[in-house]
């Protein structure tokens, strides 16, 4: 059976495409239009019963549904995710409607701002459909019942959003600094009561003391070893940390009702901070982005249509086996 903690781990390691598109953000490569404008209309348009077509919608579904049950089987589908009694299967659905939203509600905005696909673009992305349609089995195309154009159609709607993110966000101040990115590794030994924590710092204190023994028979987190980024802990704990030289151990911390001793094992892992570093640029995209999203939904009356979504369900007798569609894509426009 599913562990629901299991199930749970990979919604938040491994996650889906969430909204925003912030998926495409990493992975397309645009050429930007330049003097971009809003047009001027008279009154704010409105954008009634916005819809995907059903293979476009099943397309994705397939790829999100496939993903999952190879790693966990079709046993996944009805492990309860919440209190609430959600269902994985429900979870994902929705997930995947929101970011079908997205993509709904950002063609609308390309739109407005008059950004369209150039026929270079529209050429390349003709490659990849052929390409990513010709991998399809045959159940892969009776479960989602798209043919190539859907594919194309598709692609086209999931490149053009990309785009429409990337002009919109094109002027935003993205720039992180190494500072505000450094990401440190340390040993830590956590206790739940101060005086388990000094009698630990009293033996790692000690000359040859073994700091990694003393915290697997002490502390009490699994996890001993960890990297640290700034923000990502709380401050006490954090000033702290990056306080700390190659091979110096802090004094206890006091944070959140827990009480910390840490190893600093490397004060800058270069690999991890340019790797947080563009998680952090991508995370100021996305708060630039949100801005205008938020605003367009304010000033133009936007609904979508739910005929789209009835009916669907992850769990089929069907074997279906695609999961490249976002793999392939990022594979022809690459970041």
């Amino acid at each position: 059976m599913t562990n629901t903690e299991d199930v749970n781990m990979a919604i938040r390691r491994k996650g889906i495409r969430k909204a925003f598109l912030w998926l495409c953000l990493l992975a397309t490569v645009c050429l930007f239009l330049a003097g971009c404008r809003k047009k001027e209309t008279a009154a704010p348009e409105k954008y009634e019963d916005l819809s995907m077509k059903r293979p476009e919608l099943m397309l994705i579904v397939a790829t999100e549904r496939n993903r999952y049950q190879q790693i966990y089987s079709e046993q996944i589908w009805g492990t309860i995710v919440s209190e609430d009694g959600t269902t994985f299967q429900e979870y994902l659905l929705e997930q995947i409607q929101l970011f079908s939203k997205d993509l709904l509600v950002i063609g609308a905005m390309a739109e407005e701002y008059g950004i369209t696909l150039e026929n270079g673009e529209k050429e390349q992305l003709r490659r990849l459909s052929q390409d990513y349609y010709a991998q399809l089995s045959q159940e892969d195309k009776v479960y989602t019942g798209a043919g190539e154009e859907d594919v194309l159609s598709l692609y086209q709607t999931y490149y053009l959003a990309c785009k429409t993110v990337n002009e919109l966000t094109k002027d935003a101040d993205l720039e992180i600094s190494d500072n505000d990115a450094k990401v440190i590794e340390v040993l830590q030994i956590v206790t739940l009561d101060q005086e388990t924590a000094r009698e630990a710092a009293g033996l790692v204190m000690e000359e040859g003391a073994d700091f990694a023994a003393v915290a697997r028979t002490v502390s009490c987190e699994e996890d001993i070893q960890r990297k640290l980024g700034r923000g990502e802990v709380g401050p006490l704990l954090e000033e702290g940390a990056f306080s700390l030289a190659v091979g110096e151990i802090s004094p206890v911390i006091q944070e959140a009702g827990r009480f910390y001793i840490l190893k600093c094992l490397n004060d800058y892992d270069q690999e991890a901070t340019l790797e947080r570093k563009e998680e952090l640029s991508l995370l100021r995209k996305d708060q630039a982005f949100r801005r205008v999203y938020e605003e367009f939904l304010a000033e133009h009356p936007v609904t979508i249509s739910d005929q789209m979504w009835s009916d669907i369900r992850c769990e089929t007798e069907v074997d279906t086996t695609t999961t490249n569609f976002f793999e392939l894509y990022q594979e022809y426009f690459p970041a």
